[in-house]
């Protein structure tokens, strides 16, 4: 994850903001937007609910990144780690790295892109409530929220239809989720090799192409683009991350313990 984070970092750093707002602004927004489209053609962000998420979302990450001043390295770890949660192949990541950029440029409409993914996906609850919480653990990524980031997040709530006692129960979910994590044991029985093994159900003598094979599988069924596509709620997108980060963790300690590259 260090190297994603790095690697991005470095990406965001050698793009040249006046060329991106350039670009972007010289053209309508349904140019824009329709140019982003079709970047992701042929992937699974190809549909139109899909498309305005992935669109809205590293966009809107880079408008509230900025939205302080400056843009701290835990923001960008963490936009990192959304991308590499996604399992963004190279050209959809270079897509949202450049989302990214251009949301956090001063003259971004972030408004009408918002108002945009709304008539797209206002049908779909679950979709707006994910792209929120995102929003609200990037806001997060650096310390609490300070004046300004209340202020985009209300933005955003009032954009989308989203109450602002909705919006409090995702921003609870959103820190208590980060709160639990940072405040667990250290005492807590640790995962060993025969959980991880249990988890994607091999065993602790299965080859790497199968343990592989097995990771993928798993990572697939709870993938939650997946449950997106099939107009899922809340709680089946909640249960679904927190499957898929048990089954990343599995994964990522077997391949250590037994030195898989």
């Amino acid at each position: 994850m260090a190297r994603i984070a790095e690697a991005i970092s470095q990406t965001f750093r050698s793009i040249r903001p006046d060329s991106l707002a350039d670009r972007l602004f010289g053209d309508s927004l349904d140019d824009w937007w329709q140019e982003c489209v079709q970047g992701l053609a042929g992937s699974e962000y190809a549909s139109p609910v899909q498309s305005a998420f992935f669109i809205t979302t590293f966009s809107a990450m880079g408008a509230i990144a900025k939205v302080d001043g400056r843009i701290q390295e835990s923001e960008i770890t963490y936009a990192a780690s959304v991308m590499d949660y996604f399992n963004l192949q190279p050209d959809y990541k270079r897509l949202a790295i450049r989302l990214f950029n251009e949301g956090k440029q001063s003259d971004f409409n972030l408004d009408a892109v918002l108002t945009r993914f709304y008539k797209s996906c206002h049908h779909r609850v679950s979709v707006l409530h994910l792209f929120v919480e995102i929003q609200l653990k990037l806001a997060f990524a650096d310390s609490d929220l300070n004046a300004k980031e209340k202020n985009i997040l209300q933005r955003i709530g009032k954009r989308l239809d989203i109450s602002k006692s909705v919006l409090q129960r995702i921003e609870y979910r959103a820190t208590n989720v980060q709160k639990s994590a940072a405040d667990a044991k250290p005492s807590s029985r640790p995962m060993g090799l025969t959980d991880a093994c249990a988890i994607l159900g091999v065993s602790r003598w299965s080859k790497q192409k199968d343990i592989k094979l097995a990771y993928r599988r798993l990572m697939s069924q709870y993938h939650p683009d997946k449950l997106l596509a099939r107009n899922s709620s809340k709680e089946q997108l909640d249960q679904a991350t927190e499957k898929a980060q048990q089954i990343k963790n599995a994964y990522e300690m077997i391949c250590k313990i037994k030195k898989f590259r």
